[in-house]
């Protein structure tokens, strides 16, 4: 029979103890290999977060200046249906002509002012109206007669 002396017996539970504890603190955080996963799965998120984000943001933009090209075609719509005829003028800003009925600072918004958006009619019949790309669009975009909206890039004096 064996028999175990207090001191043995206190050199076993130690033993033990230590062995529970480096188990515990061994499982207490993360593994370098479990982080660099983190951190690849975070960077494939972002990358295909970015581009989605930065699109929306266009489309929020173009949809600003179409809006306010929409209210230019109604004023050229309404004089076409008292005159019988788009109002004749060469390239120009909108709020520098007299046959519209827009107030000062109504085509304003977040990324383009009244001084954006322009008008050309040589004929009478067709016409193009459109906003300049500034800094905030990377073409220009413009609204004809039949209602079609173009983007197009070409040297105006923005």
């Amino acid at each position: 029979m064996l028999i175990m002396t207090d001191l043995a017996k206190l050199k076993i539970n130690r033993m033990i103890s230590a062995r529970a504890t480096s188990r515990n603190s061994a499982r207490a955080g993360f593994s370098l290999v479990e982080l660099m996963i983190i951190i690849l799965i975070i960077g494939v998120l972002a990358g295909v977060a970015v581009p989605i984000y930065r699109g929306g943001i266009e489309r929020a933009i173009r949809a600003e200046g179409e809006a306010a090209l929409g209210s230019i075609r109604t004023q050229v719509r309404a004089y076409y249906g008292e005159w019988g005829e788009y109002p004749i003028a060469d390239l120009s800003q909108i709020m520098t002509q007299d046959w519209h009925d827009i107030k000062a600072g109504e085509l304003d918004g977040t990324n383009f002012t009244e001084l954006s958006y322009y008008y050309q009619c040589t004929d009478g019949k067709n016409y193009l109206i459109g906003v300049h790309r500034g800094t905030v669009m990377k073409l220009h975009r413009s609204l004809n007669q039949d209602g079609v909206y173009e983007d197009w890039d070409v040297n105006v004096d923005e």
